[in-house]
């Protein structure tokens, strides 16, 4: 059995308090339809959950442990089919799932039980699970190939993860649960005292040998030393010596045995030097499962009265060599720590029960009986009934949860005749924290645990059960007792007296007494879910109430019998759900108060102070709207549910029905005049997104004669909202309109009835013609058209470009005005060698006219066939460049060849821009006639028809000079070479800055020359 407290701590150590108030945003409805198998809890093996203080609920390594849960079907629908798998993964750090853990053996810890639920009664443990109903009836230990999955864990962090899977699952969110698990080495001091005859109790004369047995157990390697044995002799007894010699008996009132073998061992390991000084010394240690045994012999007195006896040995302390807290030492000088190994003494280890034993005995039978364990178990539903889930007892005490729970108590003899039998009682006592004591008088155990005990004496021998003289009844050696009580929060003793009746005096009355006080720890109940039960929205006015349901559990109370339940909004219980143990539901009518944003509070409190409250947050609609009646009696009415608690009104005047007369129509034919008009308004407007639906109604008398009802905006465009009335009354009709969803208010404008029947529009009259369509350089696509017939205003021009056949759903589409005969398709929108279907049509309202130009165009971005220029050459011929190549690949795509170059080399991406064009393989270029000496590089590259150009770097290249003219061509002047006439050489503009610039220096320095006197006095030096 696993501790009930389990589940609180398997759930809760996953769950962040700040989610124990979270908020669910609900829009419609959060029930769940369907089969649902939630994991509600693990209760098997325990979180393990870490502070400051160390550790609660760890596994010790190497102790195999069984995996229990809850679960539930949360559904509506019951489960014909399950499965599930139990997951161990190593801890990745920080409560992260990391990869999946191994046994000793190499194989995954991971088991998957596909056979739970099924139809077939003798494959499946379970046929169904019915909605509501919890798998096996509450905890259930989870099997695998028909025996409970067993884990016998190493050291180490893990999650632990149960997932329970079923087809069509309504919420896949709940299927799992996990928990953090802590696995540590455990260390364990064994003493055993025993008799060397075997005997449980020494009886007779003689002296009498005893044996003391101690070894160092654990699920590693322990080598405690100093372990220290405290030997207690008592009673009647003349000489206790052990088999070294050493007088027990007169050593004092105990004497200490130190256990184990004299060695030197290190005692102290000093890290702060370099090596780390070690310091070793003598110690008496007990080695790792080596018995250590410690022999001796007792007399007692025999001329003594019914002479008694006892000799007890139980652990004092012990010490080990380890980095200890106590050994840290900080250096003052620069705050450096250094964890050091120092030895540290223990009174305790991992399982005190086995710290300590006892032999009794005496001059004849030794009466004795005992109490051999006291435990707690707990798990029940709040009336008592049902199984525990966990038990503690008083060798492993841990803490405790509130809720109902039985006191059990197992008693034993311990006489040295076992064919004696005694009678025998148990008085139970709990005392809470406030010192109030709850006793009963016990010899029974009936009800609460299995088996179910019946009083029976204790012993081996027949006895008269039913006061009829004969002996009927044989006697056991072992008894139960219980009691049941319920446990608040706080700490809590737990104590029992063993009585031994009529006239039998026990001999050793300091075993009939034990008790354990241990915490009671109250576990906060949970919600599981928290669902809107309304389909739709929520809206004031609606004839269906709010309904609302929660499910909740308590690891303390899993009936729920004990739970409260309450409904509340800003602190203030919704009427009819209000606190109860029945408002696990909640109906109440929608208020207007309630109006947009509206969170619901749902609180679970138990029976011990423990609560949990959930938010559920709802979005309740306006259910509104306004009216206005005009001076001629037309009445506009809006009706709209929309997110605001304001009030909504509109307002309607009579319009000049001057300004509606004789009107073109959009998507109709003729004129129409207008027989009635309001200038409508609304008194507040809101968005989109705070309308949830909205409808108008105008009605107006038969007798108006309106046939269709307009809506007309500021800018004076026509929307039809009505094309026919619906009758009122004899004398009234109403023009009803659903605005669109996603709409805003319908905005101030003119409400317009017109008069006559409407002739619907037909397809433009205009139509294409003339149509081409072809592919234009860099993949571009040039349409072209003309116009037969006469364009209107409302009349477009259409274009649909689609990438393939026609009808594609991501088309290219766009609309020109009237006198557009031409349209470019940009080659960013297509792509190479892929076909386009275009349609251009003329189009209105009503639909498009026929014909209309449709053509296919393949789109050209590139010169195709792979042509390239190889063989590359330039040449020189007088004042020109002679350039030829060859052309490789296929060139049925070339129209043409672009010869392009400059100075200094160039890639691809970077050609030039001086080229010549040639329609064969070699061309004939000018040279230049700038003086210099450069070198120009050449390529070339193919030119389709539509002007689509490759590109290529530099093939070849080719030097060229040309020195400057400096010749007289005897022209009548002195200048020489090609300046014309009048022209200032280069070389003569340099000449004359740097006059100029000596004549600004030398000027400066005559000025800096004279003194502040006047002109006369003025030293000028020249």
């Amino acid at each position: 059995m696993i501790l009930v407290a389990m589940l609180l701590l398997s759930l809760m150590a996953n769950i962040d308090m700040a989610e124990l108030q979270e908020t669910i945003d609900v829009e419609e409805t959060s029930a769940r339809s369907g089969a649902d198998a939630e994991v509600i809890a693990i209760t098997s093996p325990k979180e393990t959950t870490c502070t400051n203080a160390g550790c609660r609920n760890t596994l010790n390594a190497g102790e195999a442990t069984n995996f229990e849960a809850y679960i539930q079907n949360s559904g509506d629908v019951d489960i014909s089919e399950m499965s599930y798998t139990v997951s161990v993964y190593l801890d990745g750090g920080g409560g992260t799932v990391g990869m999946l853990a191994k046994d000793a053996a190499g194989n995954d810890l991971q088991w998957q039980n596909t056979d739970v639920i099924c139809g077939n009664a003798n494959l499946c443990d379970f046929t169904s699970l019915a909605q509501g109903d919890v798998l096996g009836g509450g905890k259930y230990t989870l099997m695998y190939a028909g025996s409970p999955i067993e884990w016998t864990p190493i050291v180490g962090n893990y999650i632990v993860e149960v997932v329970a899977e079923t087809p069509s699952d309504a919420d896949v969110g709940n299927d799992a649960q996990t928990i953090e698990v802590k696995v540590e080495n455990w260390y364990d001091i064994q003493v055993d005292l025993s008799w060397d005859s075997g005997k449980a109790a020494e009886s007779g004369p003689g002296v009498k040998d005893w044996t003391l047995t101690v070894i160092a157990n654990g699920s590693d390697t322990f080598d405690p030393r100093d372990v220290v044995i405290r030997m207690t002799p008592r009673g009647d007894l003349t000489a206790v010596q052990g088999d070294d010699g050493t007088d027990i008996l007169n050593a004092g009132q105990f004497y200490d045995l130190t256990v184990g073998t004299s060695t030197v061992v290190e005692v102290y390991q000093n890290v702060s030097t370099d090596p780390p000084t070690i310091t070793s010394d003598s110690r008496t240690v007990l080695s790792y499962l080596t018995e250590f045994t410690y022999s001796g012999e007792l007399t007692f007195d025999a001329s003594a009265e019914e002479a008694s006896y006892s000799l007890t040995a139980e652990l004092l302390n012990y010490v080990q060599y380890s980095q200890w807290d106590s050994c840290v030492e900080t250096d003052p000088t620069n705050n450096e720590t250094y964890n050091n190994i120092c030895e540290e003494t223990f009174t305790q280890d991992a399982y005190p029960s086995t710290n300590e034993d006892e032999i009794l005995g005496s001059e004849s039978t030794y009466h004795d009986i005992r109490i051999a364990r006291m435990t707690v178990a707990q798990g029940y539903n709040a009336d008592g009934t049902g199984n525990p889930t966990s038990m503690m007892s008083d060798d492993a005490p841990a803490d405790l949860n509130v809720g109902v729970s039985y006191f059990h108590v197992e008693v034993e003899h311990r006489g040295s005749d076992p064919s004696v039998n005694y009678e025998w009682n148990v008085t139970l006592t709990v005392t809470d924290a406030e010192g109030a004591a709850t006793s009963v008088v016990a010899n029974a155990c009936e009800t609460g645990l299995e088996p179910a005990y019946i009083y029976k004496q204790l012993g081996t021998s027949l006895y008269d059960s039913d006061g009829d003289g004969n002996d009927d009844q044989p006697a056991e050696l072992q008894g139960f007792a219980c009691m049941m009580i319920n446990l608040d929060a706080g700490e809590h003793t737990f104590a029992a007296t063993l009585v031994m009746e009529e006239k039998t005096s026990d001999a050793r009355p300091s075993n009939n007494d034990r008790s354990m006080t241990v915490d009671v720890r109250n576990n906060n109940p949970m919600i599981l879910s928290l669902d809107l039960m309304n389909e739709g929205d929520l809206f004031t006015g609606q004839e269906e109430p709010l309904q609302m349901s929660a499910t909740v559990f308590d690891v303390d109370d899993p009936s729920a019998a004990g739970l409260e339940y309450s409904w509340s909004n800003a602190g203030v219980e919704l009427p009819g759900c209000e606190r109860s143990n029945i408002a696990q539901t909640c109906t109440v009518p929608i208020m207007d108060s309630y109006v947009t944003a509206f969170p619901v509070s749902f609180t679970v409190y138990d029976a011990n102070g423990g609560s949990t409250s959930q938010e559920l947050m709802l979005t309740i609609w306006n259910n509104g709207g306004g009216s206005a009646t005009t001076d001629s009696g037309i009445t506009v009415s809006y009706a709209i549910k929309y997110y605001a608690p304001s009030q909504f009104s509109v307002s309607a005047t009579d319009a000049d029905l001057s300004n509606y007369e004789n009107k073109e129509l959009p998507g109709y034919s003729g004129t129409y005049s207008a027989v009635g008009a309001v200038d409508y308004a609304p008194g507040t407007t809101f968005s989109a997104s705070d309308v949830l639906e909205q409808s108008m109604d105008v009605t107006v008398a038969k007798d108006l004669g309106a046939t269709s009802l307009w809506y007309v905006t500021d800018a004076g465009l026509w929307t039809l909202i009505a094309s026919e009335s619906s009758d009122v009354d004899a004398t009234t009709e109403v023009f009803e309109y659903v605005l669109p969803a996603d709409s805003p208010v319908l905005s101030a404008g003119a409400l317009v009835l017109m008069g006559g029947s409407l002739a619907q529009a037909d397809v433009p009259d205009a139509s294409i013609t003339g149509f081409s369509a072809a592919a234009a350089k860099g993949g571009a696509i040039v349409l072209n058209w003309g116009v037969d017939g006469t364009m209107l205003e409302s009349d477009s021009i259409d274009i649909t470009i689609c990438e393939g056949d026609a009808g594609c759903s991501d088309a290219f589409t766009t609309g020109l005005g009237v006198g557009i005969s031409t349209f470019s398709y940009s080659g960013s929108n297509t792509v190479h060698g892929a076909y386009y279907n275009v349609v251009v049509e003329i189009c209105n309202t009503v639909g498009c006219s026929t014909p209309k130009g449709v053509g296919n165009v393949t789109a050209d971005k590139s010169v195709d066939g792979g042509v390239s220029a190889m063989n590359f050459a330039v040449s020189e011929s007088g004042e020109t460049w002679v350039v030829d190549w060859d052309a490789t690949g296929e060139t049925y795509d070339v129209a043409s060849w672009n010869v392009c170059y400059q100075r200094g080399t160039f890639d691809a991406a970077n050609m030039p821009s001086t080229c010549a064009s040639t329609l064969t393989t070699d061309v004939t270029i000018d040279k230049p006639t700038a003086a210099g000496t450069y070198t120009y590089y050449f390529t070339a590259v193919p030119v389709d028809a539509l002007g689509n150009t490759a590109a290529a770097a530099a093939l070849n290249s080719i030097d060229y000079q040309r020195d400057a003219d400096t010749s007289n061509i005897d022209d009548g002047t002195n200048v020489t070479g090609t300046e014309a006439s009048g022209e200032i050489p280069m070389v003569a503009w340099g000449m004359i800055a740097g006059v100029v610039l000596v004549a600004f220096v030398v000027g400066a320095f005559i000025l800096s020359r004279g003194g502040d006197d006047d002109d006369e006095n003025k030293d000028w030096d020249y």
